[in-house]
């Protein structure tokens, strides 16, 4: 199932799973598949997803995979080493593929007294590996999408990647460049500029407008799948204007462009009290024109009104829930219910069962 375009709902969900009995897991570790079973047990899987600019990671540990008489792990998870493809399907009597991956560490555990050995994983997406490269250069490519587009498909990330989807963006009049940056930080300041998000959701790399998918993705209410919820509001990072200035290298006048925040943010008045005539200027180089430093500024100022709303749910186990995608809140309250955007997902199983737990933000009342 594409994550990123799928729509379904909790009836269909409980039928799909089952009623949501049973949790399973099934990791796929290069060639090998790890499975709990007689001589194997994958005792707990934590899966943190975001849309954000950090990367998603998943951590699994394994028990009874230690042969005492041997003094050695077992075969079946000698496929398990640094560098190889990780791949986690989660579900119940059905699965769904949810994370893509490297292993990025590995540790070891010898309970000698206490006879407990094991063996926990550390995984991370694609991300990861940008951080690998430093450079120092000008690019010869005229827009981000395509320094984004070079830099996804060298080596080592794009042997992780199951491919990529990239927004184009304007050309620019002077070579974009990096100066000993890493190519992560490079990307992400690309897509902080350009208002973008840079994500990777099933291996697939995504450098694109925000909230770009509109189409909800399902609805929760707490007789569908919410076990408890936090909803959020602060006033704390909005102002009433951003202004972005730079200077025209060719005559040395100055630039500038403003965005006014929008939204409704407080029954009454009270929130335009507290904005009042709050203003933020920032300066930032390689602006060209009045109208990209407009459009530089209304990315500032959409990226402060993102932080205004919050709801924090702990779900059933819901591997659909995915971050980049509308989710519908219904029948907590009528300051929660609405369409929030999910931001950032957690699935743990373990000993206690399964469950799913997300973020999601709301810019305006």
């Amino acid at each position: 199932m594409n994550l990123m375009s799928a729509t379904t709902d909790f009836k269909s969900l409980v039928k799909k799973y089952d009623n949501f009995s049973a949790p399973a897991v099934e990791i796929t570790v290069g060639s090998t598949k790890l499975m709990t079973g007689k001589d194997l047990d994958i005792v707990s899987v934590e899966i943190e997803l975001t849309s954000g600019y950090e990367a998603s990671g998943c951590v699994f540990v394994i028990a009874g995979a230690y042969d005492v008489e041997k003094t050695d792990f077992s075969s079946d998870i000698s496929g398990v080493q640094i560098g190889e493809k990780v791949e986690v399907s989660i579900g119940y009597v059905r699965k769904e593929s949810v994370f893509n991956g490297y292993v990025n560490q590995i540790d070891y555990y010898y309970g000698l007294d206490s006879e407990e050995f094991g063996i926990r994983v550390e995984c991370m997406d694609a991300k990861g590996l940008l951080m690998k490269n430093r450079r120092l250069e000008f690019f010869t490519e005229k827009s981000a999408d395509a320094v984004v587009k070079k830099i996804l498909s060298e080596s080592p990330v794009s042997s992780y990647l199951s491919g990529k989807e990239l927004d184009t963006c304007p050309q620019e009049e002077v070579p974009l460049r990096s100066h000993m940056m890493t190519d992560y930080e490079l990307i992400v300041e690309q897509a902080s500029k350009q208002g973008y998000e840079f994500f990777i959701i099933q291996g697939k790399a995504y450098f694109r407008k925000k909230q770009k998918v509109t189409s909800t993705l399902m609805k929760l209410s707490p007789q569908q799948g919410i076990i408890g919820a936090k909803f959020s509001v602060s006033g704390q990072a909005l102002v009433k204007q951003i202004e972005v200035r730079s200077i025209d290298e060719s005559n040395g006048k100055q630039i500038k462009g403003n965005a006014t925040v929008s939204g409704k943010f407080a029954k009454g008045s009270s929130a335009n009290m507290l904005l009042g005539s709050s203003k933020q200027v920032f300066y930032e180089p390689g602006v060209k024109d009045a109208n990209e430093a407009k459009k530089r500024a209304e990315a500032r100022t959409e990226a402060i009104a993102n932080q205004f709303g919050e709801l924090e749910c702990e779900c059933v186990g819901i591997p659909e829930l995915t971050p980049g995608r509308f989710v519908q809140v219904e029948s907590l309250s009528s300051q929660a219910n609405r369409k929030y955007y999910i931001q950032y997902v957690k699935h743990v199983i373990d000993e206690s069962g399964y469950r799913t737990y997300f973020k999601a933000g709301v810019n305006s009342l």
